[in-house]
């Protein structure tokens, strides 16, 4: 079917006069056109859910903001969806004296979903794991660099839950940080690309998805940030050379060295999904990231029950995992299969670690082994 683009600019730029964060928020909305989709996708400001803890701060979306309109759009694949010239962009500007971190976060935009186009809480919304975001950092015209994606949020770690409705539950895309106006680097601009996913069945042209993201900040220095040390090897203590790491939110990525070395710095608090390629071969778990008063690393689990509840986004949230990691490791299909654990039954995580850090941001001696066998790793600290 014919595609009709239709990109138009929004010129509203936003100033804060109480330091509060604009936010950018995307809204698609898919309606069934034989097995074509048509889709709209729009940017405004949000002060919703927005957190300052201290500090003299202000981050703001600039005129390079934009709406896109796609009509009788299909789902596509990945190659498809990244290689669009339809984006969104986001300029974030830090007008205040202290440098910033912050971090960009995605889910359902509820408030629009009820009150525009007549939709009803009945309605059914797209399911996470058909949505799909690449986002890029941009540096003008033609010069982009990807840095999370594509990626379903399904597959992201869960920022903050919502217990009383799970569908206004927020997922963190990236941890990033932006210089204060006397550093030369007081702003950063990100181009987003959304798309619906090939994998997408047909009876999801019949659900609706409005989804927002939204910048929550803090200033640089109320935050730790950890510079991880160590070594990768097998299950029999070998070194493992060659191997990738990487933190997607804020893609850290290291390489080991000959003897299995490895270095990530600046690794904020935040629950990261971790990625690590050997032999073609991806180990996949979450590593959750807090500051205490000494260091200290703990597993979160490797199984759950009936016991620890029904809700698949709470149990996501307790042990720091995410929602497809969760399906995929217990061979489920769709959030209805999860929502039905079945009582005295043992349901396995992705490995799942916890790291609490003191007042020093070096941390030396992180030991991982990958079990090539399961496709699974430990991690301990020495």
């Amino acid at each position: 079917m014919k595609k009709k683009i239709d990109f138009e600019k929004l010129t509203k730029f936003i100033k804060s006069r109480n330091f509060f964060i604009a936010a950018c928020v995307f809204v698609l909305t898919i309606s069934v056109i034989g097995f074509s989709y048509a889709s709209f996708f729009t940017v405004k400001t949000n002060t919703n859910n927005q957190t300052v803890t201290t500090g003299t701060l202000a981050v703001s979306y600039g005129e390079q903001s934009s709406a896109i309109s796609r009509n009788n759009m299909s789902s596509m694949s990945d190659e498809m969806g990244m290689n669009q010239s339809e984006a969104s962009v986001i300029y974030i500007q830090n007008t205040g004296t202290l440098d910033s971190t912050y971090t960009l976060t995605v889910g359902y935009d509820m408030e629009n979903f009820t009150s525009r186009g007549g939709y009803s809480e009945s309605d059914m919304l797209t399911p996470l794991d058909y949505i799909k975001i690449a986002v890029y950092e941009y540096n003008g015209v033609n010069d982009e660099t990807l840095i999370v994606g594509p990626i379903t949020i399904a597959d992201l770690p869960i920022y903050s839950v919502n217990s009383g409705d799970s569908r206004y539950n927020r997922y963190a895309i990236l941890f990033d940080t932006v210089g204060s106006t006397s550093s030369g680097n007081a702003t950063k601009t990100y181009r987003v690309k959304m798309w619906l996913s090939d994998k997408a069945i047909p009876a999801a042209s019949y659900s609706y998805f409005y989804v927002n993201t939204e910048i929550v900040a803090e200033v640089e220095n109320a935050k730790m940030n950890y510079n991880f040390t160590g070594i990768l090897s097998d299950s029999s203590g070998s070194a493992l050379s060659g191997a990738t790491l990487s933190l997607q939110n804020n893609s850290l990525v290291a390489t080991t060295g000959s003897d299995g070395s490895f270095t990530l710095n600046g690794v904020y608090p935040g629950v990261y999904n971790v990625d690590i390629i050997y032999n073609n071969v991806t180990y996949s778990g979450n590593l959750t990231v807090e500051e205490g008063t000494s260091n200290s690393l703990e597993s979160l689990g490797s199984s759950f029950g009936a016991s620890d509840g029904t809700d698949i986004y709470a149990i996501a949230n307790t042990y720091k995992t995410t929602l497809s990691k969760i399906l995929n490791k217990n061979n489920l299909n769709t959030y209805a299969d999860a929502v039905n654990f079945t009582s005295g039954v043992t349901y396995n995580l992705q490995p799942t670690y916890k790291f609490v850090g003191g007042a020093d941001a070096n941390v030396t001696g992180l030991n991982i082994s990958l079990d090539t066998a399961n496709n699974s790793y430990t991690m301990s600290l020495s």
